[in-house]
C-alpha cells in the first residue's frame, strides 16, 4: 500500500520537494509507514521504490531530493520529439468513439475463459517498464520564489514473476537493471546530471513462500491476506455490478480525496497487478468508464510489439492511461503523461515520463517463461 500511496503523492509533488527539516522528513516516513489503508498492497514492483523514498528523505537534509518513479507518458507536441524506446509515437487524438464506447466495447470483447493451473504450472506476470528517475534540488527558505533544478531520467527496467497453483507454496521473483537509459530533461547541464544508478531492490533474484520476497518489511506479509492484491482470492471478493466497483473505488481512494483522476489511477494500479480475472476485468473497465474525464488519448499506442488504444484522466500535472485492445479487451499495460503544468518545470507538457508493458501466461514450471 506505501508503494501506491507514494505513486498518489505526486499529487501532493511539491510538499516532498522543498527543504525540510530531518525531524520532518522522520515524522513523515513513520507516519506513512504506520498509515494503514485497505485494501493492502505489499511487496509488489513497486516496492522498489522504497530504497529511494529512504534515500530522499535523506536527501532532503542536504537540500536535495530524489524523484520518485512517475511513470508519465507522453504526447509528443512537435515534430522534433523522439519516440521513446518501446512505445509508439502518439497517434492524434480519437475523437469519433468515446472513452465510454471504447472501454465498454473492450469488455464486451473479453471472451477468454481465465486458465486454471495444473499441479507443478506457475502464473507468470512479467513488466517491462520505462520510469523516471532524477533528482531535484530544494529551494531555499531563503529564496521560496526561486526556480528549482534538477533533471530527469527515463530508465529501463524489468520484473518477472512465478505464481505457483498452491499460493502457500514458493514463489519466484527476478528484478533487472536493464541498459536502457533515456534523457529525459533538466535546467542543469547534461554534462552534470548524474545518471541513475540501480539500488538494492532494483535487482536480484528472490524466493518466499506466498510471495514474501522481503521478510523484514513492514508490515509483514501475511499468508492468504484476503485484502493483499498479491492473492488471487481478493479478486474473488471485489464487486462485479460497474456502479458497485465505483463506490469501492471511491471508498478505497477516500484519503486521498477520491477525485476521479486518483479513483481512475487506483483502478489501473489493480489491473498492473496481472491477476484479476477475466470477468472482474471487463466490469471493470466498465466501472472506469463510469469516470468523469476519462478521454481516449491516443488509438495507436505499441508497447512491446503490442498494439492498443491509451485512455485516461488527466489532471493538471499528469495523466494516467490504460491502455487496452479493444479487438480482445486485452489489457496491455498502461503509461503516465506530463499534464499542462509537469511536476518538474523542466519537463514538457505531453512528455511521456513512463510506461509499462504487461503479460501474463501460464508455464509449467518456475523459471520458465514460455
Amino acid at each position: 500500500m506505501r508503494e501506491l500511496d507514494d505513486a498518489l503523492d505526486r499529487l501532493n509533488h511539491t510538499a516532498r520537494t522543498s527543504d525540510a527539516s530531518l525531524d520532518d522528513v522522520r515524522a513523515r516516513v513513520l507516519a506513512a509507514a504506520a498509515a494503514a489503508e485497505s485494501p493492502r498492497r505489499a511487496h509488489r514492483s513497486r516496492r522498489w521504490l522504497l530504497p529511494v523514498a529512504a534515500a530522499a528523505a535523506a536527501a532532503l537534509v542536504a537540500g536535495v531530493v530524489v524523484t520518485r518513479q512517475d511513470p508519465a507518458p507522453q504526447q509528443p507536441t512537435t515534430g522534433t520529439q523522439q519516440a521513446l524506446p518501446g512505445v509508439s509515437a502518439s497517434a492524434p487524438k480519437v475523437e469519433l468513439v468515446s472513452a465510454r464506447e471504447m472501454l465498454n466495447n473492450a469488455a464486451d470483447a473479453i471472451k477468454a475463459v481465465d486458465p486454471q493451473l495444473a499441479p507443478g504450472q506457475y502464473r507468470y506476470i512479467a513488466e517491462h517498464a520505462w520510469f523516471s528517475r532524477g533528482v531535484q534540488y530544494g529551494v531555499s527558505v531563503d529564496a521560496p520564489d526561486q526556480t528549482a533544478k534538477g533533471y530527469t531520467f527515463l530508465k529501463e527496467t524489468a520484473r518477472e514473476v512465478w505464481i505457483p497453483q498452491d499460493q502457500a507454496q514458493e514463489w519466484l521473483e527476478k528484478r533487472s537493471w536493464l541498459p536502457g537509459v533515456k534523457w529525459l530533461g533538466g535546467n542543469v547541464p547534461r554534462s552534470e546530471a548524474r545518471e541513475p544508478e540501480a539500488t538494492d531492490t532494483d535487482t536480484g533474484e528472490r524466493r518466499g513462500k506466498c510471495g514474501n520476497f522481503f521478510p523484514d518489511a513492514q508490515p509483514p506479509k501475511v499468508c492468504g491476506d484476503p485484502t493483499d492484491w498479491d492473492n488471487p482470492e481478493f479478486y474473488t471478493t471485489l464487486p462485479r455490478d460497474p456502479e458497485a466497483i465505483v463506490e469501492y473505488l471511491r471508498t478505497a481512494t477516500a484519503k486521498r480525496g477520491s477525485a476521479p483522476a486518483t479513483m481512475f489511477h487506483w483502478g489501473v494500479e489493480m489491473l498492473r497487478a496481472g491477476l484479476m480475472p477475466a470477468d472482474l476485468r471487463a466490469s471493470w473497465y466498465r466501472a472506469l468508464a463510469l469516470l468523469d474525464g476519462v478521454t481516449v488519448y491516443d488509438s495507436a499506442v505499441t508497447l512491446d510489439d503490442r498494439t492498443g488504444v491509451a485512455i485516461g484522466i488527466e489532471d493538471v500535472h499528469e495523466r494516467r492511461d490504460l491502455i487496452v485492445d479493444p479487438a480482445t479487451g486485452e489489457f496491455i499495460g498502461e503509461r503516465t503523461v506530463a499534464g499542462p503544468q509537469p511536476h518538474s518545470a523542466w519537463i514538457p507538457p505531453g512528455t511521456v515520463t513512463g510506461f509499462s508493458s504487461i503479460t501474463t501466461k501460464v508455464v509449467n514450471g518456475i523459471g520458465e517463461t514460455g
